[in-house]
């Protein structure tokens, strides 16, 4: 964020315009917006042969239970046609929300959810400063997660198990649009149902962006996901009941 807004001051004269993102010129247009959602995380998940174990880790203990993550969106647009791929890449040790005395038990989660959907823009308007737009998407998403159970005493790891491996593909479909508020901010929001691979998944997005300059943008926002999946008529039973709440950080370039 900090070397948008150094380059948003380098380029100052194009500011007021609308630029690539809002062009309708028969051109291609591409975003490339990486971002850090710092979400907290509570529900129940399988981990190897045990039952489903209840995990929480609220958004003031997220950054202490982080270990890696990578996240980021792309998008490609020609007037009201476009297409977008989304990826989320964590690796977290999330404690168990019932404690046992004699240790400190974590669940060691592994996340991929990838997703790809198009989009067609049914209405925009405003001015070339002061875009607004509206967008029906539909598209899929891929959710991979393993999961262990560790135990940490006195002296050190007591416990580590075997990774419990979940995976699924959804159909979803959603809305997504954004509303100008003045030349440089505007609200963006986004919600969509996925299902078919889990029993449902939900989620709502909305951000307050900043257009630093033509192509650079920045914003932050929230974010929350809700996925649903079991499966029964296995030999173990799987469970991967999570919801993720919090805020969010972005930047994007856009040509």
């Amino acid at each position: 964020m900090a070397i948008a807004l150094l380059l948003a001051v380098a380029v100052p004269a194009q500011a007021q315009s609308g630029g690539p993102t809002a062009a309708m010129d028969g051109e291609w247009h591409f975003t490339v917006a990486p971002y850090m959602w710092f979400s907290g995380i509570k529900g129940d998940v399988s981990v190897g042969n045990l039952p489903p174990i209840a995990i929480e880790a609220p958004i003031s203990d997220i950054l202490s239970n982080f270990d890696f993550g990578l996240e980021g969106h792309f998008q490609a647009r020609k007037d009201r046609i476009g297409l977008a791929f989304d990826f989320i890449w964590s690796d977290l040790g999330v404690p168990v929300a019932e404690g046992i005395e004699f240790a400190d038990f974590t669940v060691d989660v592994r996340q991929l959810i990838t997703e790809g959907y198009v989009f067609y823009r049914v209405a925009s308007g405003g001015s070339s400063d002061r875009p607004a737009t509206f967008d029906v998407l539909v598209g899929a998403r891929y959710t991979g997660t393993r999961a262990r159970l560790q135990a940490e005493g006195a002296g050190g790891i007591e416990y580590d198990g075997e990774f419990q491996e979940l995976d699924w593909v959804d159909l979803m479909g959603g809305l997504k649009f954004r509303a100008p508020l003045g030349s440089r901010f505007a609200l963006r929001g986004r919600g969509d149902v996925a299902g078919l691979g889990s029993e449902l998944t939900w989620n709502l997005e909305g951000d307050l962006a900043f257009r630093a300059s033509e192509r650079w943008a920045l914003g932050v926002g929230w974010r929350y996901m809700d996925i649903e999946y079991e499966k029964d008529d296995v030999a173990i039973p799987q469970k991967f009941d999570l919801a993720y709440n919090g805020p969010r950080l972005w930047f994007a370039y856009s040509w």
